[in-house]
């Protein structure tokens, strides 16, 4: 009988979590269990990998740079990296039990070391739910509420994974009842509520299996009247209902939403800045902005996007933003009446702002911001690892601010100034906040990505996939459309050493995208072959795989792209072997400071795939065109690259989320193949039955 049966059925029995009495706090470092589990859950890669916004990682999940690991890493040494990385985690969960007095057993300091070494330190304000538990005294709270004080951090923005989900659940059980193996996660569900507009206090709710759902939460939206939460199918879900499996419902209303403001036309828009261009990530912004007559630049026609706004001018920005109207003067200073309204809305404290033409703090910002708009301080996870505050938080889920990646975490810089670009972007998403969830990205003139804007391609394909398709079973995705024709694939490089091909082919792998070589990060950029590319190509090719090949570019300008496709060709028709699927492109960011490529913009990094693909094309082979989310929003010109079909990467999601057409997509990096001893990327190829297949 599961263990929550008892705690569940009545609200008065507590669990007993800590030991009684008082009992001096004890300095803890993780248990050989909790290594083993917290790398269980981030997996070995003996290379290093870049995740989708161009940080690199190796062995456990250790922040790295790629040029120092040129050969990988062991597992022995990643294990040691990982241990030395863990004792920074270890180290602020001390500081946290020691702060407040809280006395844990082993199992439940590995558990928040698990958590925290995602997380980062976001959970340990006292005004969030897990942390207030611990401080308040864990005994005092039900089974159900710890599970969902700790589950609800299981989101990628607002899309819910099934891994996170997973990995969270067994995170609690290990804190309730210190198990450390897959324990959990089968004994609850979740509803994920979407409130379609309004708004809801608690989107993700965890529900124990067998059990009614019991009251529902209930969202609201201005005027309009709540008809209930309905499932996919049409039915609507009552609090009767016993849980039974995960489910995803959306509000329904009654009543006349408010009116779309209409779309600003900036087809006519001429650049009055010299100092800005259309690569830079504050364009859209400045240029909407300019286009209102909101911002304006300098008599020499330049509008100093680094410079440090002012107060007044920051006060002035955000409350017009927000809706409120130009205000009179109440000194000498033309600042003065913006001041005094920020005072009366509660925005600012006295004395917070000495002088109105000094520079203000992103801090101060954030709190005008979300007081101007209304918002209150969100109790959700905090996005940032240097700051607590729950204004930002409440701005950052509604893709007001984002904040900066570094390492493993993102971060604010509370404390330090806004400039005129970063203000420029704030302001736009307060201006258009109140319709961003209802517009389409094909009819506005952009699509969001991690809460920035990048403007539509035009003429690139939307991709065609229904979301609810993509099933995986295993290491084996599908997708359940009679309409498409689809196989399964890996690809592989020297990373995974010698390989039994007939294995793999018994398997049902049915093709192969093999490397062929590649160009070394550092600025001499040598071309190299895949010391085990002929052996891969040819062993494939006998076990009755189709085959195709790829090439890592780290190529600079049009010439050297030029020279990996004659590289490539040359390799080829030494070979001899007939392809099946196509040579593919596959240009990638590198953070390390020494990289060639770090500095390259958009415009070159198209041109290089072009010269790439039209060399490959003149010589007769199909082209494609590899690329991740970051990459292929914030860096390729896709209404340049039409003409070439696309081998997309995404992983840990349960289908993918580019908006652009694909024809493979590439969606584990940890796939598990007999004939491999090493973990594997898999791959799934998708060619609609009506089209001519490129490959």
């Amino acid at each position: 009988m599961k263990k929550f049966l008892s705690l569940f059925l009545s609200a008065l029995v507590v669990l007993t979590l800590l030991p009684s009495g008082a009992l001096a706090v004890e300095i803890f470092v993780t248990s050989d269990e909790g290594v083993a589990l917290i790398e269980e859950f981030e997996g070995y890669r003996d290379m290093p990998y870049a995740d989708d916004r161009g940080n690199w990682y190796i062995g456990y999940g250790t922040a790295c740079d790629p040029a120092d690991y040129p050969d990988g890493i062991t597992e022995e040494e990643a294990d040691m990296l990982f241990r030395e990385d863990l004792a920074d985690t270890e180290e602020k969960v001390n500081g946290l039990l020691l702060d407040y007095g809280i006395s844990v057993t082993q199992y439940q300091f590995d558990a928040m070391v698990s958590m925290t070494y995602t997380l980062g330190t976001q959970w340990m304000n006292p005004t969030y739910r897990f942390c207030s538990y611990l401080i308040q005294g864990i005994d005092n709270y039900t089974e159900a509420e710890v599970v969902n004080a700790i589950a609800t951090w299981c989101h990628q923005g607002t899309q819910v994974l099934d891994h996170l989900v997973e990995r969270r659940l067994r995170e609690a059980y290990l804190f309730l009842y210190g198990e450390y193996d897959n324990a959990g996660p089968d004994d609850y569900c979740y509803i994920h509520f979407e409130p379609a507009g309004g708004e809801v206090e608690n989107q993700t709710v965890f529900y124990p299996v067998g059990y009614a759902y019991g009251e529902l939460p209930t969202p609201v939206w201005s005027d309009l009247t709540f008809q209930g939460w309905y499932t996919d199918d049409g039915d609507l879900l009552t609090g009767e209902e016993i849980a039974d499996g995960n489910l995803t419902v959306t509000a329904q209303w009654s009543g006349e939403a408010p009116a779309e403001e209409e779309e600003l036309d900036l087809s006519n828009w001429v650049n009055p800045f010299s100092d800005v261009a259309e690569s830079d990530w504050y364009f859209t912004y400045v240029r909407e902005l300019n286009a209102k007559g909101v911002v304006g630049g300098y008599p020499d026609g330049t509008f100093q996007a680094g410079r440090d706004l002012t107060a007044g001018e920051a006060l002035k920005m955000i409350l017009m933003a927000a809706g409120y109207p130009e205000q009179e003067m109440t000194d000498s200073h033309w600042a003065s009446g913006y001041l005094a309204l920020a005072l009366e809305l509660g925005c600012l404290y006295e004395g917070e702002i000495i002088s109105l033409d000094d520079p203000i703090t992103r801090l101060t910002v954030g709190r005008v911001a979300a007081v101007a708009m209304g918002l209150s301080p969100s109790d959700g996870t905090p996005p940032f690892a240097d700051t607590y505050d729950g204004y930002l938080t409440a701005l950052y889920e509604e893709g007001i601010l984002t904040g900066t990646v570094e390492g493993r975490y993102r971060y604010y810089h509370p404390e330090e100034s806004i400039n005129r670009g970063e203000i420029c972007a704030i302001v736009s998403r307060i201006s258009s906040w109140e319709y961003e969830e209802e517009r389409d990205p094909a009819q506005v003139g952009y699509i969001t990505y991690r809460n920035n804007y990048y403007p539509l391609e035009r003429e690139a394909v939307v991709a065609p996939y229904d979301s609810n398709l993509f099933v995986q079973n295993g290491s084996v995705m599908y997708y359940n459309d009679p309409g498409y024709t689809t196989a399964i694939g890996i690809d592989v490089s020297s990373h995974q050493g010698e390989i039994d091909w007939q294995q793999v082919a018994a398997s049902g792998v049915e093709f192969a995208l093999i490397r062929l070589g590649f160009r070394g990060y550092g600025q001499e950029g040598t071309i190299n072959l895949d010391q085990y590319f002929v052996q891969n190509i040819t062993g494939a090719k006998a076990a009755g795989l189709k085959v195709g090949v790829y090439f890592f570019s780290q190529a600079v300008n049009e010439t050297e792209a030029v020279e990996e496709a004659e590289f490539v060709l040359d390799n080829l028709a030494q070979v001899g072997v007939a392809l099946d699927y196509p040579v593919v492109y596959d240009w990638e960011t590198v953070s390390s400071s020494s990289a060639r490529t770090r500095n390259m913009d958009g415009d070159t990094v198209t041109d290089c795939a072009i010269a790439f693909c039209e060399t490959v094309a003149e010589a007769g082979y199909t082209p494609m065109i590899y690329y991740n989310n970051f990459v292929g929003y914030t860096m390729y010109d896709l209404d340049r690259l039409t003409d070439y079909d696309v081998w997309f990467a995404q992983y840990g999601v349960t289908w993918p989320t580019m908006y652009y057409d694909y024809r493979i997509w590439q969606y584990s990096d940890s796939g598990s193949i007999p004939g491999i001893e090493t973990r594997v990327d898999m791959n799934l190829s998708l060619i609609h039955i009506s089209e001519p297949t490129r490959h």
